[in-house]
């Protein structure tokens, strides 16, 4: 049986708060290889709701189109204000009776209150699984956008080589051969999925974290909170502001350089031109890699940035596979 207690005894946690086990099953790497490695999304929880009015309920509040979410489907989603700034977004499935949201535990937390003003006219119910169940990421193989589900599971396969998987806090699946979380965190970087914190809630639309090019959002499927304003950025193409993955040139461990979330980066003029939505420290024995998700002021980026206004510390654009190639 596995407890979250037992999991937090057999390890402990890195900097960033990502679950380290006390002997790793791989080491961190770019590129997890490994088949059916798994790792412990221990920032991460599920919202279930479910309830007569559940989808309609959704339909009104969410970015996706929840005609679309099926037992047999996996999609990226938001739910934003008024104003457009996303609130909180996730991956959404349905298991026939209950929608599974998955994201960081303490924007659940944010997104339970915010969705709470509003199923107060509907029959549904929110629960949070934070204490119930268990996130699990794991490396294998299958068909991008499917989903499975049991009594005991939910199995999703957000993309070719990685799923979630939701079990119960009580279940009997052996998680001993543990990976680190740092490798799962490290390729959504490197992916170019980010998803908003707590700190950064209604602070982004969601074309600034490029949520539109991963399908999050539907605009077709009419009205819901905040689709004014966005679907006026997506038609009239006033979105200036995009995610893009930086990466640091190979640096010596005894470097001084800082990262952080909401740090700057600027251009060779020294001037701000984007923040830094999540980064990871990849290292090596002899050398660290900063991997970057940032927002920048410009669809057309600069190929190096700075850390600094004085030209320090640069970090060079990478491409993504969802945006057109640039050279590099």
């Amino acid at each position: 049986m596995v407890l979250r207690p037992t999991l937090e005894q057999l390890g402990s946690n890195d900097t960033w708060g990502d679950y380290q086990p006390q002997t790793p099953a791989q080491a961190s790497s770019a590129t997890p290889t490994k088949q059916d490695s798994i790792c412990w999304l221990n920032q991460f929880s599920a919202l279930k709701i479910f309830g007569a009015d559940a989808e309609r309920f959704l339909q009104g509040q969410l970015t996706c189109n929840l005609e679309q979410v099926t037992t047999e489907t996996v999609h990226y989603g938001a739910c934003c204000n008024a104003k457009g700034r996303i609130v909180a977004n996730f991956i959404i499935s349905f298991d026939g009776e209950s929608y599974w949201l998955v994201l960081p535990t303490l924007s659940a937390e944010v997104l339970e209150k915010h969705l709470q003003k509003y199923k107060v006219f509907f029959k549904a119910s929110i629960e949070n699984c934070q204490q119930s169940h268990l996130i699990l990421g794991q490396w294998l193989n299958g068909q991008a956008g499917s989903a499975q589900h049991s009594e005991n599971s939910q199995i999703l396969q957000f993309s070719e080589q990685r799923n979630i998987k939701i079990i119960q806090n009580t279940t009997s699946e052996n998680l001993t051969d543990l990976t680190p979380t740092l490798n799962w965190r490290i390729e959504d970087i490197q992916q170019g999925i980010h998803f908003v914190t707590a700190g950064q809630s209604e602070i982004w639309v969601p074309q600034h974290i490029n949520w539109h090019k991963l399908d999050g959002i539907s605009f077709n499927k009419g009205c819901y909170t905040g689709q004014e304003i966005i679907a006026r950025l997506q038609y009239l193409g006033k979105a200036k502001k995009a995610l893009f993955h930086y990466r640091s040139n190979p640096q010596a461990l005894d470097n001084s350089m800082s990262v952080e979330s909401g740090q700057p980066l600027f251009n060779t003029d020294g001037k701000n031109l984007g923040e830094i939505l999540s980064c990871r420290l990849q290292t090596t024995e002899s050398e660290y890699q900063w991997e970057v998700l940032a927002v920048i002021n410009s669809d057309s980026p600069d190929e190096v940035m700075y850390l600094t206004d004085s030209s320090e510390f640069p970090l060079t654009l990478q491409n993504l596979s969802y945006t057109e190639e640039k050279t590099v």
